[in-house]
């Protein structure tokens, strides 16, 4: 799987972001990823779907991301987190950088 913005960063959050990405299989055919997300403190991180399901290799999927505030949280400094697609052998990560 190959990702087109490696990264996912959120100047200033103020209210819900929903970033859409598209990835590639540049591995086997029949590839199924499944994510796991570790969201920076203080954010809530969901993606949808969050398993995709690859039938050739170079085919393209789309995925959103959507990241919002925890309202019980303030905060003004650059909080970390990540999306991780694995495959149970491959693992590609994209790190997370939201200014909340």
């Amino acid at each position: 799987m190959d990702f087109n913005y490696p990264s996912i960063s959120v100047p200033e959050l103020k209210g819900k972001v929903t970033v859409s990405r598209t990835v590639k299989n540049v591995g086997p055919p029949r590839s199924t990823y499944k994510v796991r997300v570790r969201s920076p403190p203080g954010i809530t991180i969901t993606v949808n779907p969050s398993i995709l399901k690859f039938k050739k290799s170079d085919e393209e999927k789309s995925f959103k991301v959507t990241i919002k505030p925890n309202n019980d949280v303030e905060s003004q400094d650059f909080v970390f987190g990540e999306l991780l697609w694995s495959d149970g052998i491959h693992t590609v990560r994209s790190p997370i950088v939201v200014f909340h």
